[in-house]
């Protein structure tokens, strides 16, 4: 999702401006043509901001695994939208489905990464939750070098083929709904917000290979008993409160200075920074 807009820029732009072309009987300008070039790439982000604001309630709600099959079937509609874009003349759909993605990516990030994936486990066995977790930046980039493979024009790089390089994000979405089923749901969610001791019992019977699972779930449920004495905070509290007021401004900072490495740029405008270094365009 990151980077499956680089190789087709020019592509996906000539279908904006002949879509424009046919609606008003002439093209886009290079300004304006450029702008809806840039809300297509930049729409993804505000969809991730959106969809990583709504992960506490759905996982609160559905259970991570809940949480994750319902944002797999968001990105099969986005692949529909998207793939049928051209064939439907409707630029639209293709800034639609980015933005469901985006919205996807928000929560699978959230879902799967720190800190509600480590918080769905108790007890000291569960220490392996953090180990696993960190793959998910090893198959982000995974997924966009596979982007950058896909997109080259001996594969689905030319003009044809873009609109199912787009909807190519159908094929792990499908497969994360297939697998999701085969495994358990988090025993802290079973039992701290679902109050399901016995399905809690075999999640853990599951994650730890021992029918000995008692410790834990006393853990979870002193945990349950202690939760219900905490207040909870809303944003703008935790912003107010001057005893974290260092530790979320180094939150902040990090993940500003991230963003404003360029680091994003360079994923959604690779081809266009080689091209205005001088390089060939049958050699990027």
């Amino acid at each position: 999702n990151l980077a499956v807009v680089n190789s087709p820029a020019e592509h996906i732009k000539n279908f904006y401006n002949a879509t424009w072309s046919q609606r008003y009987g002439h093209g886009l300008a290079p300004g304006p043509l450029t702008l809806l070039y840039s809300l297509t790439v930049s729409v993804f982000a505000l969809g991730g901001l959106v969809g990583s604001l709504l992960v506490g309630v759905l996982v609160e709600q559905y259970g991570r695994n809940g949480a994750l099959s319902r944002s797999a079937l968001l990105v099969l509609l986005a692949g529909g939208f998207m793939g049928f874009s051209r064939e439907l003349a409707s630029p639209e759909m293709v800034i639609i489905g980015r933005s469901i993605t985006g919205l996807h990516s928000g929560r699978c990030c959230l879902c799967c990464g720190s800190p509600i994936a480590h918080s769905q486990g108790a007890g000291e066995d569960f220490i392996f939750l953090w180990p696993q977790a960190q793959p998910l930046n090893i198959f982000i980039c995974l997924g966009i070098f596979s982007a950058q493979v896909l997109g080259l024009p001996e594969l689905l790089g030319e003009d044809r083929f873009w609109p199912l390089f787009l909807s190519v994000v159908v094929i792990p979405a499908f497969l994360q709904l297939l697998l999701l089923h085969c495994f358990p749901e988090s025993p802290r969610y079973l039992l701290i917000e679902r109050n399901d001791v016995c399905g809690a019992t075999k999640a853990l019977h599951r994650f730890l290979g021992t029918l000995d699972v008692q410790d834990v779930i006393e853990e979870m449920k002193a945990e349950q008993r202690s939760l219900s004495s905490v207040e909870m905070v809303s944003v703008w509290q935790l912003l107010r409160d001057r005893s974290v007021r260092w530790q979320t401004l180094s939150v902040v900072v990090v993940n500003a200075g991230m963003q404003l490495s360029g680091i994003d740029a360079i994923w959604f405008y690779t081809n266009t920074i080689f091209e205005n270094a001088g390089i060939p365009v049958s050699q990027i």
